[in-house]
């Protein structure tokens, strides 16, 4: 079982897109769910340890918890990871993929802001392994995932934690704003990441 250490964003440091005390609270959320997925795993170890699991009911609450502590810290790591733009925009494979996706990149910024707006949790890009092909996802659920087999590029947080500080019920305007603090070289990295592993390159 891995014991997970929080990461510390240092290249967030002076990051003007959201306020220091948003980003110095939601940072907090984050180290508050890596902690507690370290408490479950720790209470499953023990568990197993001295014999106490004997049934699918022993383990069901801890699963369930674990699941969504883990999710929580890679939506969390991945939305912390690609903010801090210097002005960059989406360039070579990235963007020739985004063109063949979406057929160009100013539609690809449309859906992605579309998909943030009605998502209730999380808003992702993902890059599909078996089909070679980048889409926009919605997720309710910190828990919930793109779809089977893609590995999301893009993450953007939507409850109210992730905006309140700043702009109260204004979903919009952070949105807006997240969108514009995106380092598509950042983004980029992740998809050279992920395009390694399908036999469908783009």
């Amino acid at each position: 079982m891995v014991h997970i250490q929080p990461k510390t964003f240092d290249h967030l440091h002076g990051f003007d897109g959201l306020s220091e005390r948003c980003m110095r609270e939601h940072i907090k959320l984050y180290n508050g769910y890596v902690a507690k997925y370290n408490e479950l795993m720790n209470k499953l170890r023990g568990a197993r340890n001295g014999g106490r699991i004997h049934a699918a009911a022993d383990t069901e609450s801890l699963k369930v918890d674990i699941t969504f502590a883990l999710a929580a810290i890679k939506n969390h790591e991945l939305f912390f990871d690609i903010l801090g733009a210097d002005g960059d925009e989406p360039a070579g494979p990235l963007a020739d993929a985004l063109n063949k996706s979406f057929n160009s990149i100013p539609q690809y910024l449309m859906d992605l802001k579309q998909a943030a707006l009605v998502g209730r949790g999380w808003a992702w890009t993902a890059y599909d392994l078996d089909y070679g092909h980048l889409f926009n996802y919605e997720g309710g659920a910190t828990a919930g995932i793109p779809v089977w087999n893609s590995v999301p590029i893009v993450a953007i947080d939507l409850a109210g934690h992730a905006y309140f500080y700043d702009f109260g019920s204004g979903k919009v305007a952070y949105v807006e704003t997240v969108m514009k603090a995106i380092s598509w070289t950042r983004v980029a990295a992740r998809f050279t990441a992920a395009q390694q592993m399908s036999p469908h390159r783009m």
